[in-house]
């Protein structure tokens, strides 16, 4: 049987296709064999369509396959493709979804599947082709159809297109001698035939006449793996010869089954013999001789063979460390599995003139509990592929968890080291670095501070240098009279005012250059420290670290503690979410294992009561005017709809 899969993204037309004509007019009696859909072909196919447009952003929501059979399986009625087709779709998981079996040849059905099941949840095509495959393994060997795998065989390992080419260039190949892998597999098998049950020896001094180069592959153990085989003048490009495994060349060349051929397999275990089943077919190799009764052993006999059954039960007690219970608590006719106690048994009570002991009763088996039943089976309700689904998120959702703890025991652990001073808390870390920067920065700062005092100073000599010009200035509409009272004169006055802005504009150029490099050796130390102000913090930081290293223990100590307790708070409820997953996981497990080992009746029966329980009912017509209305006396009709009462008084015709 082989299964074609193909994907497409509507059922309407892979239906007109199955009751259409054929590319070649080759469809006969197309009909519907099997399904969980019923209708016309038409409705049918919408149905499917109808279910899988619930999942709008599946490009390919159809699964569609052809299960074919060779000429030799014959025609199958429809009851068995029937039958093939529902076992098939439930072996691939996609019993929960609508689907139909389309047969219109003798040798073929076609299977049209939504891939989104009668729930909305969609099912997986994953590794699709192999599980097709392996379900049609199942369904050959349940109905005696001719495997796939034997029809379709290859005789050994085929040369591949490199080979091929490599050999070609050779000489070999087309009109030339085979391909050197088919021309070893050839010769091997000669020679193994001419070799068969005459041992290695025989099987190597053939392959050396038939110019075949050989190696034996012996484990480390002693123990022959197979061989190794080569032809003269076939070499790799580094003029080393191409050495081929045995299984490479044919499978049939392995030493599994190479070795029973030549007679060399392995040794064939002594047997040790065992007293007690040697004494059990005794009676029947080597009959008693007669004792004159004709009615069976005497008593003396059945003594005799209880006491060698009992020696038989101690010997085989002390070898499996058994302690033996005392004569009178052992229960008359207790019935064991031991193969010594039970003959000792049966012995006894032949002896004794007492009915055999029967053998044990198996128990029945537990019933199954219903898949409706929430509590022994709270997954009963879900699909074999949504179980596979839930399976693999729960394994997801553990390895997240897991990953998790992990992160939590790593809190913990540094919560309880910052706490104990194993390490060196955040806080003062921090505060380490910080003094590490500054000191880093420090030749900037004190670059910094040199250049203002520098440029304070200049200012201050200016200053000074704009009085005495001022005063020079000021002497310059004196007389001479008054200006050689004061011991001076104009030319004096003159100097002075000249020197006096010299000095003014010399200062004031050092005290601009001065701040100009006081703000770079700033702008340098804040880029190193990202502070504002480093200077006042370097200080700050020296005059108090007494005081701001205790108080950053401080905060590292609560910050440890808390976060010890939320790294173990957050430990224990993930604690508490794996046992909750595994239980889960464990249920369904249990319920898969269940499915698989439960009747097929009962696995088919329940697949098609999951599959009518997960289809949408639609909702029952309301038949006009049997619905509620509501006629309470709250409500009040608006104004403009009220009728005014008529005055039986005035007639209603025109005034």
């Amino acid at each position: 049987m082989i299964a074609n899969i193909t994907k497409g993204r509507k059922a309407v037309g892979a239906i007109l296709y199955d009751f259409g004509p054929g590319r070649r007019d080759e469809h006969v009696n197309p009909r519907i064999v099997a399904g969980n859909v019923v209708g016309t072909p038409m409705q049918v196919a919408r149905a499917i369509d109808h279910t899988a447009r619930q999942r709008p952003e599946i490009t390919a929501p159809i699964w569609r396959t052809s299960l074919s059979l060779p000429d030799e399986d014959g025609i199958l009625p429809d009851g068995q493709w029937a039958d093939i087709a529902t076992q098939f779709i439930a072996d691939m998981g996609f019993d929960g979804a609508p689907w139909v079996a389309v047969r219109h040849g003798d040798d073929h059905v076609h299977l049209t599947v939504s891939r989104v099941d009668w729930g909305g949840q969609l099912l997986t095509d994953r590794w699709d082709y192999r599980r097709a495959r392996e379900a049609a393994d199942r369904l050959e060997e349940q109905h005696g159809l001719v495997p796939a795998r034997e029809r379709f065989k290859p005789e050994g390992p085929q040369v591949r297109n490199n080979e091929l080419e490599a050999a070609r260039r050779r000489g070999r190949g087309l009109d030339g001698p085979p391909p050197e892998r088919e021309e070893l597999r050839r010769i091997v098998r000669e020679v193994r035939d001419a070799s068969r049950g005459l041992g290695r020896a025989a099987f190597e001094s053939g392959l050396e006449d038939a110019g075949v180069s050989f190696r034996a592959n012996v484990a480390s153990t002693g123990l022959m793996n197979g061989y190794s085989f080569t032809l003269a003048g076939w070499v790799a490009g580094s003029d080393e010869p191409v050495w081929v495994a045995a299984s490479k060349v044919a499978r049939d060349l392995r030493w599994a089954d190479l070795g029973p051929v030549l007679g060399d397999g392995p040794a064939a275990t002594p047997r040790i013999p065992d007293p007690r089943i040697e004494f059990a077919v005794a009676p029947a190799a080597a009959p008693a001789p007669s004792t004159g009764l004709q009615n069976g052993p005497t008593r003396e006999e059945l003594a005799a063979a209880a006491e060698r059954g009992a020696e038989i039960l101690r010997r085989g007690q002390a070898e499996r460390g058994v302690v033996p219970v005392p004569q009178q608590e052992q229960p008359a006719v207790a019935r064991s599995t031991d193969p010594a106690a039970a003959l000792l048994a049966h012995y006894r009570a032949k002896a004794a003139g007492q009915p055999l002991p029967a053998d044990p009763v198996p128990a029945a088996p537990e019933p199954i509990p219903a898949w409706t039943d929430k509590v022994r089976r709270p997954h009963g309700r879900m699909s074999n592929d949504g179980l596979a689904a839930a399976i693999k998120k729960r394994e997801r959702q553990l390895i997240a968890l897991a990953r998790g703890k992990a992160q939590a025991k790593e809190e913990i652990r540094t919560g309880d080291a910052i706490v104990t001073g194993q390490v060196t808390g955040p806080h003062v870390q921090e505060l380490h670095q910080l003094l590490a920067r500054l000191e880093k920065a420090e030749p900037h700062i004190t670059a910094a501070y040199t250049a203002m005092r520098t440029a304070l100073a200049a200012d201050e000599a200016a200053t000074e240098a704009r009085a005495v010009w001022r005063e020079a200035d000021g002497r310059k509409d004196m007389s001479r009279w008054a200006l050689w009272r004061m011991d001076t004169s104009h030319s004096q006055e003159e100097t002075r005012a000249k020197g006096a802005s010299e000095a003014i504009h010399e200062n004031v150029d050092v005290a601009a250059q001065a701040r100009t490099e006081a703000s770079k050796e700033f702008e340098t130390a804040r880029k190193e420290t990202g502070l504002p102000d480093p200077g006042a913090e370097l200080t700050r930081l020296r005059e108090g670290w007494t005081e701001l290293v205790g108080d950053a223990h401080h905060r590292d100590q609560v910050h440890g503690k808390a976060q010890r307790y939320n790294g173990r708070t957050s430990a224990e409820r993930i604690d508490a979410s794996i046992a909750k997953v595994e239980k889960c996981v464990e249920e369904l497990r249990k319920e898969q294992a269940l499915r698989k080992t439960m009747p097929d009746a009962q696995r088919k029966a329940e697949g098609r009561a999951r599959s009518a329980a997960a289809r949408p009912k639609a909702p029952a017509a309301r038949r006009a005017g049997t619905g509620t209305r509501y006629t309470g006396a709250a409500y009040e009709r608006p104004a403009h709809l009220r009728q005014q009462p008529l005055d039986p008084g005035r007639g209603q015709g025109l005034s």
